[in-house]
């Protein structure tokens, strides 16, 4: 079994070739995370759902809490204080968090999406997170700010190879007992 330590420091010439810094300005979907914001482009978001089951079969890294079926089909959930912070810890699930689905058929547990907010993101140094995923900075209308997410770079491309792999697994496994 591949640990999660050596997939977060596995670097790949593909992964570092796809970063550059640049300005945005987009509309974000605001999600909380503890204490901690993030902002998501909207056109990352396919859709945001309530808590639905998850589906955690032993053995999975530790980032992946397991699959929800959603249109028949396992989708993975994943934890991103954990992609973002190897050394943070998932807490209890609230009765109101959210899972937010991704374009790239994925889904992200946080504890609440918040709102849709549009503007001008400023940038931040890249090697601040890991895989650079956390591009920039965005003032909200409050005054507070939240970390602006590229949804690409939430994972490497190894990790998105175990992913695809296990979500197969999650697949024939459902179709198994659908079939029954």
């Amino acid at each position: 079994m591949i640990s999660c330590a050596s997939l977060r420091n596995a670097t790949d010439s593909r992964d570092k070739a796809r970063y550059s810094t640049r300005v945005m300005t987009a509309s974000f979907l605001i999600l909380r995370i503890g204490a901690t914001r993030l902002a998501l482009p909207m056109a990352a978001v396919r859709e945001v759902l309530p808590m639905l089951p998850i589906d955690a079969a032993p053995g999975l890294p530790c980032p992946l809490l397991g699959f929800v079926t959603l249109h028949d089909c396992p989708v993975p959930v994943l934890a991103p204080e954990l992609l973002l912070d190897p050394q943070a810890q998932v807490g209890t699930i609230g009765l109101f968090a959210h899972l937010v689905r991704l374009r790239d058929d994925l889904c992200l547990l946080v504890d609440r999406a918040e709102d849709v907010a549009h503007g001008d993101v400023a940038p931040l140094d890249p090697t601040h997170s890991i895989n650079a995923a956390i591009v920039g900075e965005l003032t909200l209308p409050d005054g507070s700010s939240a970390h602006v997410v590229a949804p690409d770079r939430l994972l490497f491309d190894a990790e998105r190879a175990v992913l695809a792999t296990l979500t197969a697994a999650a697949t024939a496994r459902h179709d198994q007992w659908t079939a029954a």
